[in-house]
């Protein structure tokens, strides 16, 4: 496979993935990830550190931005629809 179609089909793969799209609110929400990191996860570094941050905080808060704006303060945030990838603005 030519190098082109491969750094195409990596960045469809990023543009479409739910984790792209939840940088809204993410990045909203980023205090209140690391206060519930350091209660949930104590103790723990490195990748277990991490993983425990994504599974116990980082999720269920970016959820609940998605459905109430205020929990973080977010001014727009989109989940992806369920029926397929998202749509992307613009076009040709």
């Amino acid at each position: 496979m030519p190098m082109r179609q491969v750094a195409g089909l990596l960045v469809t793969l990023v543009l479409c993935s739910s984790t792209a799209w939840a940088l809204p609110c993410a990045s909203a929400c980023k205090d209140e990830i690391a206060i519930c990191a350091t209660q949930k996860c104590p103790g723990l570094h490195g990748l277990k550190f991490q993983r425990c941050k994504r599974v116990n905080c980082k999720k269920l808060i970016v959820q609940s931005c998605y459905l109430n704006l205020s929990v973080c303060g977010a001014t727009s945030a989109k989940p992806p629809s369920a029926g397929g990838p998202p749509v992307l603005p613009g076009g040709w």
